[in-house]
């Protein structure tokens, strides 16, 4: 077999250029498998601790609020009226019936869920008075920088806004620049914060 491949050299090196594909092949496939085994776990952990939330937030006191972790605390309520909302046949009116700053954390919390990748997104699923509520909650809460931000997009997907333009790049880069906000933590935060400074609002 050595001798044959000796005299044929370039079935030698075919052979061996088959084996490299091969397995930059598997390795790719292995590497792909890897990457999609570590996002289902990551996903599972996040549903575990998010039913979590859910059941430690779902009774408010205001010893409960004062004593928690701002971050976890807006994640929780969020969820808890999230999923009052979806509850209700009448999902609109059921929105109405909350109280402002449940609406204000409802809506950050939508906004939240909705920009894990990008802030944009947001606004592609959701229309008034979600998204003019999250404005409310947004000038109320977020800095200037933040604000100006939200508001650049909030009139660039408003169709009947005739000023601002949907322009992709300026998008992009405003979605670039508020990224931090939600990775970071800053969203999460900040919100926590407004429930424990409106205590009133949520029990």
């Amino acid at each position: 077999m050595i001798d044959y491949y000796s005299q044929h050299p370039l079935y030698a090196a075919l052979i061996i250029v088959l084996l490299i594909i091969t397995l930059f092949v598997c390795f790719k496939a292995f590497k792909a498998a890897s990457k999609r085994n570590k996002e289902t776990r990551e996903l599972m952990n996040e549903l575990h601790r998010n039913n979590e939330l859910k059941n430690k937030y779902s009774i408010l006191t205001c010893n409960s609020i004062i004593s928690s972790d701002e971050e976890e605390l807006f994640i929780g309520v969020g969820l808890n009226l999230l999923k009052r909302v979806a509850d209700k046949e009448d999902m609109a009116g059921e929105f109405n019936s909350l109280s402002k700053g449940q609406k204000y954390i409802y809506a950050l919390f939508n906004l939240y869920s909705d920009s894990r990748i990008q802030m944009s997104d947001f606004f592609r699923a959701n229309t008034d008075p979600l998204t003019s509520t999250a404005l409310e909650a947004v000038k109320e809460i977020f800095d200037e920088e933040f604000t100006d931000l939200f508001i650049y997009e909030y009139n660039a997907f408003d169709e009947k806004n005739e000023k601002v333009s949907f322009i992709k790049d300026e998008v992009s880069d405003t979605d670039k620049k508020t990224a931090p906000y939600f990775s970071e933590g800053t969203v999460c935060k900040l919100s926590g914060k407004y429930i424990k400074d409106n205590i009133e609002d949520f029990i």
